[in-house]
C-alpha cells in the first residue's frame, strides 16, 4: 500500500513538473497578446522612458517566442503575428506623434521668424533707398574693372559677340537700365 502511495505521489509530482515546464511555453503567445493589449490601453500616457521599457519587454517576449516558434500551432502563430502588428502600429503612431510635435515646434519657430521679415525688409529697403546712387556706382565700377572685361570678353568670344566690335569694351548693362526708382513706388 505504501508502495502504491509512493508511486502515485511520484506520478503526480512528475505530472506537475512536466505541466510547469509546458505551461510557460504554451502561454508565450497569450503573454505577448496580453502585453500588447496593455500597451494599447496605456500607451497614450507613456513617456519616452515608458516606451523604452515597453520595447525592451516586448523584445524579450518575442525572443522567448522565437526560441520555441516551431512548437506553436498555426493559431498561436497567427495570434502572435496579430499582436506584433498591433504593437508595431503603436510604435509607428508614437513616432508620428513625436514627429508631429517636433514639426509643430519648428513651424512655430519659422512663424516667429516670418513675423520679423517685414521689419527686416523695411530695414533693407531703407538702406537701398538712401544709397541707390552709391550701389549703382559700385556695380558700374565692378563691370568696368579689367577682370570683368576679360571674363565678358571670353564669354563673348564663346557665344559670338557680346563685345562691341568697334570698341574693345564690354557693353555695360547698367547703361541700358531705366533710372532707379525708390522702393515705395514698387508697392
Amino acid at each position: 500500500m505504501r508502495a502504491i502511495q509512493s508511486s502515485i505521489l511520484i506520478i503526480l509530482s512528475a505530472g506537475l513538473f512536466l505541466s510547469s515546464c509546458v505551461t510557460p511555453k504554451a502561454n508565450v503567445p497569450q503573454n505577448i497578446d496580453d502585453f500588447v493589449v496593455k500597451a494599447q490601453v496605456n500607451s497614450s500616457s507613456y513617456t519616452q522612458e515608458d516606451w523604452d521599457k515597453s520595447i525592451a519587454e516586448y523584445e524579450k517576449l518575442i525572443d522567448e517566442y522565437q526560441k520555441n516558434e516551431s512548437s506553436y500551432s498555426p493559431e498561436e502563430k497567427q495570434r502572435v503575428a496579430n499582436a506584433m502588428g498591433r504593437y508595431h502600429a503603436l510604435l509607428l503612431e508614437n513616432a508620428l506623434e513625436q514627429s508631429a510635435d517636433s514639426l509643430k515646434g519648428m513651424l512655430k519657430e519659422l512663424a516667429d521668424y516670418t513675423k520679423l521679415l517685414p521689419a527686416y525688409m523695411d530695414g533693407f529697403k531703407d538702406v537701398l533707398e538712401s544709397d541707390t546712387l552709391k550701389l549703382e556706382n559700385i556695380f558700374s565700377d565692378i563691370f568696368a574693372s579689367d577682370p570683368v572685361k576679360d571674363i565678358l570678353g571670353s564669354i563673348g568670344s564663346l557665344f559670338g559677340g557680346i563685345m562691341n566690335e568697334t570698341k574693345d569694351e564690354p557693353e555695360v548693362v547698367l547703361d541700358t537700365l531705366p533710372e532707379a526708382q525708390p522702393l515705395d513706388s514698387v508697392k
